[in-house]
């Protein structure tokens, strides 16, 4: 039930992201963190990425969410990445 839930976050996560990017006039942006793993720094920054959908605002079911991208790098400096731009 669990791994079920994570697929559907990671699948609108995946989505938000690809619709934000067609949108977006901001550049890509990396996060590093030592030691951490390419499944590690997806799995937080989809977590991240969910919660700036949350905090975005504006209505859901539209064809575009709005995804806060300075919360997601808040949220994964929190969590101990470095934000780079790339």
């Amino acid at each position: 039930m669990a791994e079920c839930a994570m697929k559907t976050v990671l699948a609108a996560v995946t989505v938000a992201a690809l619709v934000g990017g067609c949108v977006s006039t901001r550049g890509k942006t990396g996060y590093n963190k030592p030691g951490m793993t390419e499944a590690q720094r997806q799995a937080d920054e989809a977590e991240c990425t969910k919660a700036a959908l949350d905090v975005a605002g504006g209505p859901r079911g539209s064809a575009f969410l709005a995804v806060d991208r300075d919360a997601v790098d808040r949220c994964m400096q929190a969590r101990g990445y470095r934000v780079t731009a790339q």
